[in-house]
């Protein structure tokens, strides 16, 4: 079940104010911790829990959670800790007071090389400790890249479909790519259901 606005997380340190997205597997809450200051708390929406398989998924968000947690960067989104609140996990995340990549791009046009090429680097930057740390993003796109209000600094969001990877195996992972998006070598369909990934 959502959580509403003014629900209490872990007896009172944190205070639901609103919800900010839904997607395929998690919810996104707008909150307040007992010092005043804003954080994400992400977890998995109620068609996940209402799954047979709901304890894998559970068991994936932790194991991912924690991984994501060493992902320290300027770049990435910061996770501050996991917590278990009404049987499920929960990532407690910075609040990036800005606009995505994409609405600004709508709203203000095509963005001078020099900008781009600056949120490129900084974002190349942290995918590369996300490698290192042996996960897959998956989901690279405008939408997923928040701009910091009043700097030029863009930090990846939204590791909601990331995978773990082994480098020079094939593995086979559900399709959930962006359109548009998706790198190249994850474009090979298989069975309709499947991409096969070809890690060089």
């Amino acid at each position: 079940m959502a959580w509403l606005s003014g629900q209490e997380l872990q007896n009172g340190k944190y205070t639901i104010e609103k919800e900010l997205g839904e997607g395929g597997f998690g919810i996104t809450y707008r909150a307040r911790d007992n010092q005043g200051n804003f954080v994400v708390i992400k977890t998995l929406n109620d068609a996940i829990q209402k799954r047979a398989d709901f304890a894998k998924f559970q068991q994936d968000f932790l194991n991912e959670a924690i991984k994501l947690a060493k992902c320290s960067h300027p770049h990435i989104v910061q996770i501050y800790e996991v917590i278990h609140e009404n049987d499920l996990w929960c990532m407690v995340m910075e609040y990036i007071d800005g606009e995505d990549l994409g609405t600004v791009v709508e709203n203000q046009g095509i963005l001078s090389e020099t900008e781009a090429l600056r949120y490129i680097q900084q974002i190349g930057s942290a995918l590369t400790v996300v490698h290192d740390n042996g996960l897959l993003h998956r989901d690279i796109k405008p939408q997923n890249i928040m701009l910091r209000s009043g700097k030029s600094e863009a930090v990846l969001i939204d590791f909601g479909i990331a995978r773990e990877f082994s480098q020079n195996l094939t593995q086979t992972h559900t399709q959930m790519l962006a359109d548009g998006f998706a790198p190249i070598d994850m474009i090979k369909k298989q069975n309709g259901e499947h991409l096969q990934m070809f890690m060089l």
